[in-house]
């Protein structure tokens, strides 16, 4: 049977092209065009495509309106939004209102095509998907520091990979640094899926569509890559990632989640979604500052109890005095991980975490402790909802 696709555009040769684009693929029929949203809506009284190519910028009902109306009244049709570069704006609108995928002009024909295959199949799969059963409790752990450049990455790598070997269950990284994420180079992997493929598909969301944009890392566990570049973050949104982690809470017995040193909204969401923070410090003053303006702020939303406290490049000879900077903020390190440039510039250079090639290492040692404590139960702790922060 072959997939049915309704095209619409309010320019006809454009109509015209991608009609004649599909028609050289057997699998593909087009059914008709229309020129504008209201057009579209007229359309499917009297007939259902399975597919619906739209164009987003279109007179008397433009592609956002249109989807939204055809989301709700046709749910079973999917829509395929058509854009221009520079409309990241307009993409987060289409996919909040019903789009499954998009398109940015120009596109070739494989691109065209393979896009109507793929969100075809996603919809046969979706409607004869089986509920995986879910990880017996599952542990959240976000990673976060206020200061850049204190090393969140690296520990999040390391602690992913070091938890998966000491306890032998499944681990998922979760790359959530938006703006600058260096997890792709410590693992040395492609940024050819991201969790924008997800959220691209977020309306088909189950643990078969996330396995396809999950990379299997040779030490174990698997990662989902942040956007590819800075300009794609605002279309990842706390409602997708939780999601996100609800799929995730179905296949993994550890999500270990790398976030940006930013305090903004967004952060403070996936720490609220963690059964445990750990927040990284470093014993110098503008981090200590920072550290207790986040305490402060923390508190107020009731997550403050869920946190573990880990010194980065601890070190007895540099640095403002532990107990003095513990007193200061009315907390006690829970872990140290020492200082070793060396060891972890080489391993950033190998694009292999130093637990695997500098596993007799000190800092390999404290990262084997941390996991330790990460892989304990925490008593459950109440939270406090943050979309409206």
């Amino acid at each position: 049977m072959s997939i049915k696709v309704l095209v619409v555009d309010d320019v006809i040769e454009t109509c015209n092209n991608i009609s004649k684009l599909l028609s050289f693929d057997e699998e593909i029929e087009v059914i008709g065009s229309a020129y504008n949203g209201k057009e579209a809506l007229n359309f499917l009284e009297k007939s259902r495509p399975d597919i619906i190519l739209m164009d987003i910028n279109m007179p008397v009902m433009d592609g956002i309106e249109a989807s939204e109306k055809i989301s709700v009244r046709y749910p079973e049709i999917s829509i395929i939004m058509i854009t221009v570069q520079g409309e990241l704006e307009y993409i987060k609108k289409a996919m909040v209102a019903g789009a499954r995928d998009y398109l940015v002009k120009p596109f070739t024909a494989d691109q065209l095509v393979s896009s109507v295959k793929k969100i075809h199949q996603l919809d046969s799969r979706k409607n004869k998907k089986k509920t995986p059963g879910p990880t017996a409790k599952p542990k959240v752990i976000t990673i976060y520091s206020p200061k850049g450049g204190i090393g969140t990455t690296t520990i999040a790598v390391n602690l992913a990979v070091m938890m998966h070997q000491l306890t032998e269950k499944k681990v998922v990284l979760l790359d959530l640094d938006l703006q600058s994420s260096d997890i792709g180079v410590m693992l040395d992997l492609k940024l050819n899926k991201t969790i924008n493929n997800v959220i691209q598909n977020i309306g088909y969301l189950d643990a078969d569509l996330l396995n396809e944009y999950l990379y299997k890392h040779n030490s174990g566990i698997d990662v989902l890559l942040a956007p590819p570049e800075p300009q794609y973050a605002d279309l990842v949104t706390p409602e997708y990632v939780e999601s996100i982690i609800k799929v995730l809470k179905q296949l993994y017995d550890y999500i270990i989640i790398d976030t940006s040193c930013i305090l903004n909204t967004f952060n403070i969401d996936m720490m609220n979604m963690s059964d445990e923070i750990l927040l990284i410090l470093a014993l110098e003053l503008t981090t200590v500052r920072r550290i207790k303006k986040v305490l402060e702020i923390l508190n107020e939303f009731g997550i403050s109890g869920s946190i573990r406290y880990v010194l980065n490049r601890s070190s007895d000879e540099i640095g403002l005095n532990r107990r003095e900077v513990e007193k200061h903020l009315g907390i006690k390190i829970d872990n140290h991980i020492s200082s070793n440039g060396k060891v972890t510039v080489s391993a950033l250079n190998k694009g292999t975490p130093f637990v695997i090639s500098n596993h007799t290492a000190k800092i390999s040692d404290d990262i084997k402790k941390l996991a330790l404590n990460c892989a304990e139960e925490l008593p459950e702790k109440r939270k406090r909802s943050l979309f409206s922060f």
